[in-house]
């Protein structure tokens, strides 16, 4: 491992400021290069004028809804995998791969795994097959798909769970490599420790991958941001981001100047919130509370290679995770077109079990003109949704 591992992160000098959210945040990298912003108001995200104005008012059940394929990836069974969640899909070497952790009652205890399923064209799976197997004392969580140098790798995190509670050992981030020959993922291999990731890997524009997360140990520990991973795959500086402890599961692209956004859930106001990089991840501008409307959830966007971004999210800031819809940008920053891909939650199957119901923890590939969005059903099962790319653009006309 190198010098720039995760278990010796430089020492960068932080610069302090209020932010728009009564927290202090800090800038890493050079003191004299503050992130530059972007023309138009980090604020400003949602902007769709056929809607009210203002998000609360709006009936989001009543969105046009895309037309859109849905099947049953796979379907939890109390006792055995009765908690499934933080699903995760990539397309490579000719397969769909689907992942998702899952754990026999609930979330975050003692045997938690992560499994993962194949499928050819997206929709028909393969039955699950295991990734990590189960830990006596710790849990397993999904960390999604990672393609680097043309392999590609499963991740996923180790840590202590809530029935166990401390144990002492390291939190983990593991890589699992895919052997297209043998059609099986290879051992565990450790990559970082004390970095939970909440996205994978993406490619900054300056020849490294970021990775935006937080610390292994603590539900709403501070967040972090892990840099590297191209010289090898466990060469990461990782650097805390202080003041940034009350926003949640960040997600970040590339703009089309090469900039970076990210996104972050946040506690309770019901909107989104954002902060903006003009130097590939070095230094952030201060998280700023959008108008964009969340239900406290995880979202997820990307970039279509069409140059039209994506942001799968749940709107409804009054409403458990119904509906899942699909919003869309030009440039990245101002959505102005939104509509449902599921508008109908299902019933829970298991019971009166504390989990949120409706489609939970999105995530989005785009493969032959299709938009596939797997999602946790009520915490119960995986489903997937197919929508066409001209379906998306269609809203546009």
């Amino acid at each position: 491992m190198s010098d720039r591992s995760a278990t010796a992160p430089r020492q960068a000098k932080p610069r302090s400021f209020v932010t728009h959210i009564g927290i202090i945040a800090v800038a890493f990298g050079s003191v004299s290069c503050a992130a530059q912003l972007p023309d138009v108001p980090l604020a400003s995200m949602f902007a769709v004028s056929s809607l009210e104005q203002d998000p609360d008012k709006i009936d989001w059940n009543q969105l046009q809804e895309l037309p859109g394929e849905t099947r049953s990836i796979i379907r939890g069974v109390m006792g055995e995998s009765g908690h499934m969640h933080h699903p995760a899909i990539t397309h490579f070497n000719g397969l769909f791969f689907a992942a998702w952790n899952d754990g026999y009652t609930h979330e975050n205890r003692a045997g938690q795994r992560v499994r993962f399923a194949t499928s050819r064209d997206g929709l028909e799976w393969s039955e699950p097959a295991e990734l990590t197997g189960r830990h006596p004392r710790r849990g397993y969580t999904a960390g999604g798909f990672w393609i680097r140098s043309g392999e590609m790798y499963a991740l996923a995190a180790l840590r202590d769970t809530r029935d166990v509670g401390i144990t002492g050992e390291d939190p983990l981030l593991l890589a699992y490599h895919w052997d297209r020959e043998q059609g099986r993922f290879g051992d565990a291999q450790v990559i970082a420790r004390n970095f939970f990731a909440q996205n994978v890997p993406q490619a900054t524009g300056d020849g490294e991958w970021m990775i935006l997360g937080k610390s292994g140990v603590g539900a709403w520990s501070g967040l972090k941001m892990a840099k590297g991973g191209a010289k090898a795959i466990d060469a990461w500086e990782i650097r805390a981001l202080p003041g940034m402890d009350k926003l949640e599961e960040p997600e970040w692209y590339r703009l089309p100047n090469g900039h970076i956004v990210a996104h972050f859930r946040t506690r309770g106001p019901g909107r989104l919130a954002r902060s903006y990089s003009s130097d590939h991840g070095e230094t952030w501008t201060e998280p700023i509370i959008t108008n964009f409307p969340e239900a406290s959830a995880r979202h997820h966007g990307l970039r279509l290679s069409s140059g039209l971004y994506v942001l799968m999210v749940n709107p409804n800031p009054t409403t458990l995770r119904v509906p899942l819809s699909v919003a869309l940008s030009r440039d990245g920053l101002v959505y102005d077109r939104i509509a449902n891909l599921r508008a109908v939650g299902e019933p829970p199957r298991m019971g009166n079990i504390s989990r949120p119901p409706g489609f939970n923890y999105m995530r989005g590939c785009e493969h032959d003109a299709f938009l596939y969005v797997i999602y946790s059903v009520n915490q119960e099962d995986i489903g997937i949704t197919r929508v066409a790319l001209a379906a998306l653009h269609g809203l546009y006309r």
